[in-house]
């Protein structure tokens, strides 16, 4: 596959001019009259160099243009655009983004998109970090990363019973520890471990079941991961089930968010 990193190094021109000079920073050529992509090779000192060697990638019905304007820092979309156009002898799309950039994917390859697990909790609907991580990619704040997600919720509504409590009233499920008294002789205790806690520092020694819902107690990882805790000292990079992870805290934001995205990226990736 080829997928240029940044789009300043592609040029574009209308027609073929061997001898017109080219951008300092170009690395691939696309004509847009009878269509070609080369890479290029330059010397020079100047912003305008001399283009010494034309080497062909694609061309004519080997290149399509794609019909509307994306995000071209959203990588992992766009190798999946190109991978569904690329049949029939197209191996090359071509992608204009609203800022009008030009880039390109040549020979797809949808398996070098890394797969990131998010083990999250409902309700909300969406839970708060898969909602976070679709707005950071498809924003393009970690588009640059070749990576997609995989949602896996665990929904609390399904261990509803009479004599239930939830952490909290955020989730708008009923009853909970910090709005509603226990009556229940042997209540059921949904939460974390600090959930249990606070429930025993209010009724101490009383009679109750306990279901973990934490995320990391809660799922086996499949692959590598991003999840999240109350407890602080769990933030960071951690692994599971012998696969990679990281882990936020239940409050952070987008900002950390996406810094933990791209800690546990690199950490990946070496």
């Amino acid at each position: 596959m080829i997928f240029p990193d940044d789009y300043k190094s592609i040029g574009v021109k209308e027609k073929e001019e061997p001898e017109s000079p080219v951008y300092f920073s170009t690395n691939y050529l696309i004509i847009r009259q009878e269509p070609k992509l080369y890479r290029v090779k330059s010397t020079g000192q100047g912003l305008m160099n001399k283009a010494e060697t034309f080497e062909l990638i694609a061309h004519g019905s080997q290149i399509i243009e794609y019909p509307k304007k994306v995000d071209t820092r959203n990588r992992s979309m766009l190798i999946r655009l190109a991978s569904g156009l690329c049949k029939d002898g197209i191996n090359t799309v071509i992608f204009q983004g609203h800022d009008e950039h030009i880039t390109f994917v040549n020979d797809p390859a949808p398996d070098e998109i890394l797969c990131i697990e998010i083990l999250d909790v409902s309700p909300p609907d969406p839970p708060w970090l898969v909602y976070i991580l679709e707005k950071l990619l498809s924003c393009g704040v970690i588009g640059d990363l070749t990576i997609e997600f995989k949602p896996r919720v665990l929904d609390l509504r399904t261990f509803q019973r009479e004599c239930i409590y939830y952490p909290c009233k955020a989730s708008g499920l009923r009853p909970s520890l910090d709005s509603d008294k226990v009556m229940h002789d042997h209540p059921v205790i949904v939460g974390c471990e600090i959930s249990r806690k606070i429930f025993l520092e209010i009724y101490p020694n009383k009679s109750h079941d306990f279901i973990n819902i934490c995320p990391l107690e809660s799922f086996e990882a499949e692959g590598p991961f991003i999840t999240r805790c109350c407890r602080s000292e769990r933030r960071g990079l951690i692994e599971r089930n012998g696969h990679p992870g990281i882990v936020v805290h239940w409050g952070d934001g987008p900002w950390k968010i996406a810094e933990a995205v791209r800690k546990l990226v690199e950490d990946i990736r070496g």
